[in-house]
């Protein structure tokens, strides 16, 4: 029923970002099923797709990590404990804002924390630190994850043209 929205979000980011529309739906593919297990929808994985293509993570490699990336945060949400504690301070939220903005907009809530690994860099401390300390620490998982902290504003700009593909953000 939604494929017209599908559709148009596919071709802006094509359009938008620095991947072709194959590229994103072979990414896509990869992180369909862990993404809507954690809640995020059709549009919400076109933009990962796209945001991981863009900085140049292949799709098998990207498919993987963000896999792991969506489970192990989704389980940090549901077990609480210390891994909830860093994934919210590093989101620059408490364990409780965490839990309740992943349960209303997981796909936000993961490219907030994504922002905050970028963020504890610039501050001076070590975002693979932070990773490894979450168990976050494979070669794939933990590029993917950086090159998506250091691209700017890239995910959050891929969220917003999936949400609303007409304006076409850049």
């Amino acid at each position: 029923e939604d494929i017209d929205r599908f559709g148009a979000a596919l071709v802006a980011h094509g359009n938008n970002g620095a991947s072709t529309e194959r590229d994103i739906v072979q990414m896509a593919q990869r992180i369909a099923a862990s993404g809507k297990l954690v809640g995020l929808n059709e549009t919400d994985i076109l933009a990962y797709a796209s945001a991981l293509s863009s900085v140049g993570i292949e799709a098998v490699a990207g498919g993987t990590a963000m896999s792991q990336s969506f489970t192990q945060i989704s389980n940090a949400v549901d077990q609480g404990g210390q891994k909830l504690t860093t994934i919210a301070h590093t989101a620059g939220l408490t364990s409780a804002e965490f839990k309740k903005a992943f349960e209303k907009d997981a796909a936000g809530a993961m490219a907030q924390f994504v922002t905050g690994l970028n963020a504890v860099e610039e501050q001076g401390g070590s975002a693979s630190r932070v990773l490894d300390d979450l168990g976050m620490s494979g070669i794939r998982q933990k590029n993917a994850l950086l090159s998506l902290a250091t691209s700017g504003d890239l995910l959050a700009n891929s969220l917003k043209r999936s949400a609303h593909p007409q304006l076409a953000v850049s």
